[in-house]
């Protein structure tokens, strides 16, 4: 199967397969056109094949789904009438968003080099779009990836002195390919807020343990901060410091970090994570004689905080009224949600959803993801328990994937239950896993 595209340099207009390409803003017709050949290419998971005619003649070429443009030469059945129909209703989609749903296919490792015209064969067709240097680079091969260091690739690797040069299991690639996914840089502050209205959600667990994952694999100025209107868990969960010091401390102290050369006295407040390399900023205890923090205060502490943080995590509250909640959803770069695969968390977390949506957040949230952690240990597939949790999986995965743009699933960690302070070392390698599989899709939505 091929595609027809045609140009015209009287007019400057552009069809493929039959249909007029219209511009959009910030798209070209030719850049929507090419769009549409790379989703071809993704979808048939092989090299769109594309017969050009314009004032130079006829030529041929290729459309990977990475966008990789190739001249071949013509097929020898090309008069076979194979071409891909036309479909008038259809207009092609400006280029898809760096993130999807769902994982896609790798781009090939290598790129097709251009082949010879044959002997007599017309110039090729001149082009109105000069490539850029942009476009040069981003022909370029895909490094060959290093020798494995895990699994049993890496063992054999490392009893041999690397002679055998093993590569890479599926596993370790993907894990590659994930932290390449966090490390990767961003244009300024980020703010992201967890939110389920429901207590219990895992909120506070994976905040801190985003945060963790974050510090391990990205490092940098990095922050959790517990914004729960009453008395927050953060601070439980995280390593203890020598001060006891809260957000409403460093409130009513704010005035000291309008100097940026005091930034160093900000961890008389905070409280380190060693290992983790993130700091954790702890909810004021409503118990106590001190006033609670409201929205303004939020907003206020924020604005000093993104001076010295480079991303910063918010672990909300319970009530969607809070003016606290309501200013860390409104000041977020990317909204998380967070459930657990139980009914009752699902079911909150959905009327979380309407608000966030009654609120016009709709758009924020859609650059958001899911993360739905398994609620008990797997049990028999004959268990009624295992029975109810994969009716409220498949329900959930089903809602919410209308809402966000991709879902992490964590499975159950028996060391994340007793609320008691996380110690990264000790989660099982499938959870180290999953939340750093659920950090990459964060940093995608930023």
């Amino acid at each position: 199967m091929w595609h027809d595209f045609k140009s015209s340099e009287v007019d400057n207009s552009v069809t493929l397969d039959g249909r007029l390409i219209v511009p959009t803003e910030g798209v070209s017709a030719y850049g929507a056109a090419m769009a549409a050949l790379a989703e071809s290419a993704r979808q048939e998971e092989f090299p769109a094949l594309v017969r050009s005619t314009g004032s130079g003649g006829v030529t041929w070429f290729t459309v990977t789904e990475a966008g990789v443009v190739a001249a071949v030469q013509a097929p020898e059945d090309a008069d076979a009438g194979d071409q891909a129909p036309a479909d008038a209703e259809h207009t092609p989609a400006a280029p898809a968003p760096a993130a999807e749903p769902v994982r896609r296919k790798s781009a090939p490792t290598s790129v097709p080099t251009q082949q010879a015209a044959p002997k007599g064969a017309p110039e090729p067709m001149p082009t109105r779009r000069r490539p850029t240097a942009a476009d040069y680079a981003s022909t370029v091969a895909e490094p060959t990836p290093s020798p494995a260091r895990e699994e049993w690739q890496g063992v054999v690797n490392s009893l041999t002195g690397g002679a055998f040069r093993v590569k890479p299991g599926a596993a370790e690639l993907q894990r590659r390919r994930d932290r390449a996914r966090v490390q990767r840089g961003l244009s300024g502050h980020k703010t992201v807020v967890f939110v389920n209205l429901k207590g219990g959600a895992t909120k506070t667990t994976s905040t801190y343990l985003v945060g963790a994952t974050l510090g391990r694999v990205r490092g940098g100025n990095m922050l959790a901060w517990d914004n729960n209107e009453n008395q927050g868990t953060l601070g439980d969960l995280s390593m203890a410091a020598s001060h006891d010091h809260t957000a409403r401390d460093l409130l009513e102290n704010i005035e000291r970090f309008a100097i940026p050369s005091n930034s160093p006295e900000l961890t008389n407040y905070v409280r380190p994570q060693g290992e983790n390399r993130f700091h954790v900023l702890s909810s004021q205890n409503k118990a106590s004689n001190q006033e609670a923090i409201d929205g303004n205060d939020f907003v206020q502490l924020h604005g000093m905080l993104r001076q010295f943080y480079h991303l910063i995590l918010v672990d909300t509250g319970n009530a969607a009224t809070a003016s606290t909640w309501q200013a860390a959803v409104e000041i977020a770069d990317e909204i998380v949600l967070v459930a657990l695969n139980k009914r009752d968390s699902t079911k909150k977390l959905a009327a979380t959803v309407d608000i966030l949506v009654a609120q016009g957040l709709g758009d924020k949230l859609a650059r958001g993801v899911l993360l739905l952690t398994e609620a008990a240990a797997p049990q028999g597939k004959n268990t009624e328990q295992f029975r109810k949790a994969e009716e409220n999986r498949v329900e959930a995965l089903e809602h919410f994937g209308h809402y966000v743009r991709e879902i992490v699933q964590i499975p159950y960690d028996g060391g994340l239950s007793d609320g008691l302070q996380v110690v990264f070392e000790d989660l099982r390698p499938a959870t180290q896993q999953a939340y750093l599989a659920a950090t990459a899709a964060i940093v995608d939505g930023l």
